[in-house]
């Protein structure tokens, strides 16, 4: 009589193909995403109907093949299999913003700071859906905030607003302070309104011979 072991041995192989070849159809996925291909990633989603990450690597394949409307639809069932993870309703925007469909991209973010609320990429990108839309005030909204998480480029574009008036009054400390955070972070065009600003001098802020002559020398080394 064949030993019991014999006969069960061949079903827990069998019971362990499924997994292998989902893990192998997995990493093709995400081999063949980055060359529009799209089998591998459907037959890895097959046997792992629930893994968000396939279903984004997906998208990202039929974005490279130039299949956008796809696209969006599998970054969406990414979204509703993560539960509305923040992180994929990012990558679902940030695909939208790249063909244009920066409404549906701002909605998806505004629910992504619902849950990520100090998420400074979610805010510049939120920051600039809303300039291209054209919504001055929700604009301003976004990139403040990123600019106070630390986006050095929303500060610098912060510190220009008060200096023109661009939806906040004019305000010469403020444009200063804005700057200089930008500056600090390393932007570099801060750093050479920094040094302009100290060489003119504006109200209530006297030039500054020595000022000018350091952010001079950042910009200096910055470039070299």
């Amino acid at each position: 009589m064949k030993s019991r072991y014999l006969l069960v041995l061949p079903l827990l192989l069998l019971a362990s193909l499924p997994a292998m070849a989902a893990e192998d159809y997995a990493a093709q996925c995400q081999e063949q995403a980055q060359r529009g291909l799209t089998s591998a990633c459907e037959q890895a989603i097959a046997a792992n109907p629930q893994d968000a990450e396939l279903r984004a690597l997906l998208g990202h394949a039929h974005f490279a093949s130039g299949a956008y409307a796809e696209g969006l639809q599998a970054l969406r069932a990414a979204v509703t299999v993560s539960g509305g993870a923040a992180a994929y309703r990012y990558r679902f925007a940030g695909f939208a913003a790249l063909i244009n469909e920066y409404a549906q991209a701002a909605e998806e973010l505004e629910l992504a700071v619902m849950t990520a609320p100090n998420d400074v990429k979610i805010w510049t990108l939120l920051a600039d859906c809303y300039r291209y839309m054209k919504n001055a005030k929700q604009a301003l909204r976004a990139g403040r905030q990123a600019a106070e998480l630390g986006d050095p480029a929303e500060a610098y574009i912060l510190a220009s607003r008060y200096n023109s008036g661009d939806g906040v009054a004019v305000d010469p400390e403020e444009e200063l302070r804005w700057l200089e955070r930008s500056a600090k972070a390393g932007y570099v065009a801060a750093m050479l309104d920094l040094a302009q600003l100290y060489a003119d001098g504006r109200p209530g802020i006297p030039a500054d011979p020595a000022k000018r002559k350091y952010w001079k020398d950042k910009v200096r080394s910055k470039l070299n």
